[in-house]
């Protein structure tokens, strides 16, 4: 039966195939990450690395390809508004909103001790968000908030120096404890 005109039920059906897709996508989430985490167990791969290497690229190229066709229709405005934004909504839904929930319910903030990777992966993630805090608005880039081609050889640079420092941490190459000296707070997670 075909209805020329919207059911009274159609909202309806719209949240529950939202909330369809939200629980498909979870439970297909749930397996990449249990699969990646089998293979690092398996080849001896410490869960952090594999966070910030497999699950991050994972994890980003949706985001990619979305900005990419943005930028490629000219509209470089919404693209470059979709890379800072798209990492701090998740930053504020995956950290922030969490935090908060157990400081508000428990009276206390969160103790837990933070990996060497996280901090080094900190540090780097703080060093790239000043790096665009002075470069954007300089004008010698040509203002307006463009910066020439060679400052993404720059972020690039900087990936690569943050994958060879993490690498190094898990090789024992570097030592953690003066990693995890850094920040103060609780000590590092082993």
């Amino acid at each position: 039966l075909f209805y020329s005109q919207v059911p009274p039920f159609h909202a309806a059906l719209v949240l529950a195939g939202f909330a369809a897709t939200i629980a498909w996508l979870d439970l297909l989430a749930k397996e990449a990450v249990a699969i990646v985490e089998s293979i690092g167990k398996i080849s001896g791969i410490s869960t952090s690395i594999l966070g910030l290497t497999v699950i991050a690229v994972g994890n980003s190229v949706g985001d990619f390809v979305a900005d990419t066709t943005a930028a490629r229709r000219a509209d470089a405005r919404m693209a470059a508004s979709a890379a800072f934004g798209s990492p701090l909504l998740m930053l504020m839904l995956g950290t922030a909103l969490p935090c908060l929930l157990f400081t508000a319910l428990n009276g206390r903030p969160i103790d837990t001790p933070i990996s060497a990777h996280c901090r080094v992966a900190a540090a780097f993630l703080l060093c790239a968000l000043a790096s665009h805090a002075v470069a954007f608005p300089i004008p010698a880039f040509g203002g307006a908030y463009s910066v020439p081609r060679a400052y993404s050889f720059y972020l690039f640079s900087l990936y690569a120096a943050f994958l060879t420092i993490a690498v190094l941490l898990e090789a024992g190459a570097l030592p953690k404890g003066w990693v995890c000296s850094l920040g103060g707070g609780s000590g590092c997670l082993t």
